[in-house]
């Protein structure tokens, strides 16, 4: 069969814009691979590209989806041993679909430890999450960080890997649902949003205040998170919902000393050599084996239901990841 089924956005603006379309194979450029695709992961990075709010631009038409598993059945690579090889995709499109098309440097080949449908939700949230607290903000034993946004795929995975260097976790959350799964997974506390923040942290943390913020959703715009920083504290960016984009008091970096970070995973690890790329997916697998930045919270739905995963994303329904399965899936 040279026929599949796919999503495509032929017109930026809304979820249900998306088209269920069949595609027809095409030749494989040099140094692609064609694959099957088992699963996909779904991120809020999605809807922002359909939404045409993301900082990266699709050209249209074009298939969002940018994290997904499936196994190679055709290269044009000069590597046959690439053939049968179940890889993880990392791409800015094209996931949304159950054979991908995808270059050779945009994929990983799956660890035995990774099931199908860890490996398809597993690579966006590791690596921003160790970018942010490993490279970036160089978090250590027995320091305090807050997370907002917890509930999510990254948050979860910052939360293990917080804990896993030593440190002490205070999740934001905006239900009792995500405040019992942020706690299983090891905050030390959970505040939800509608609380007291600044003196569950103060109270927390014995008047000390945090060393550190990954804010994952924007909720500076409507807290004023930097007054729970201590001197020379780091409050890093890692993403909005809702719009949420707000200016920084530039007062409060002056009086504390603070350090203020961007995050965008994708691009640092376009900046940086090949050498510290590879370390960085190097550390990243190692972390996987042990279990630690890995989805253990899962929504999985069918591929013909797809856009409904994407409109629970949207509305903030959702917690740690949803998974979609093709007709394709298997598990390893």
């Amino acid at each position: 069969m040279n026929q599949y089924n796919n999503y495509v956005c032929k017109k930026i603006g809304s979820i249900q814009e998306l088209v269920l379309s069949k595609a027809q194979r095409e030749n494989l450029k040099k140094n692609c691979v064609r694959i099957k695709v088992y699963a996909i992961g779904l991120n809020y990075i999605d809807y922002l590209m359909i939404k045409g709010d993301y900082q990266y631009k699709n050209n249209i038409p074009f298939i969002p989806g940018t994290e997904a598993c499936g196994i190679v059945i055709e290269e044009n690579c000069n590597n046959k041993k690439l053939l049968n090889r179940r890889v993880i995709i990392n791409n800015k499109y094209g996931c949304f679909s159950e054979e991908a098309v995808i270059d050779i440097k945009n994929i990983y080949l799956i660890k035995d430890n990774l099931s199908s449908l860890k490996a398809a939700s597993f690579i966006i949230s590791a690596l921003t999450s160790y970018i942010s607290l490993i490279e970036i903000a160089n978090i250590k034993k027995n320091q305090t960080i807050i997370i907002s946004g917890a509930s999510g795929g990254i948050g979860l995975a910052s939360i293990e890997l917080a804990k896993y260097k030593g440190a002490n976790v205070i999740s934001i959350v905006s239900n009792d649902k995500k405040k019992l799964i942020t706690k299983k997974i090891g905050s030390n506390i959970v505040i939800k949003n509608n609380e007291d923040i600044y003196n569950s942290v103060m109270n927390y943390t014995k008047n000390k205040k945090a060393d550190i913020i990954l804010d994952l959703n924007g909720f500076l715009k409507n807290y004023n998170l930097l007054r729970c920083l201590k001197w020379r504290g780091k409050y890093l960016i890692a993403g909005f919902t809702d719009n949420n984009i707000t200016t920084v008091k530039t007062n409060y970096i002056l009086i504390k000393g603070l350090q203020v970070f961007g995050v965008r995973a994708g691009e640092y690890l376009n900046q940086i050599k090949y050498k510290q790329k590879a370390s960085i997916l190097k550390e990243i697998f190692k972390l996987s084996k042990k279990n630690i930045c890995t989805t253990k919270e899962y929504k999985i739905l069918s591929f013909k239901n797809l856009k409904k995963g994407l409109e629970l994303i949207k509305e903030r329904k959702s917690f740690g990841k949803i998974v979609i399965k093709t007709k394709h899936y298997k598990e390893y």
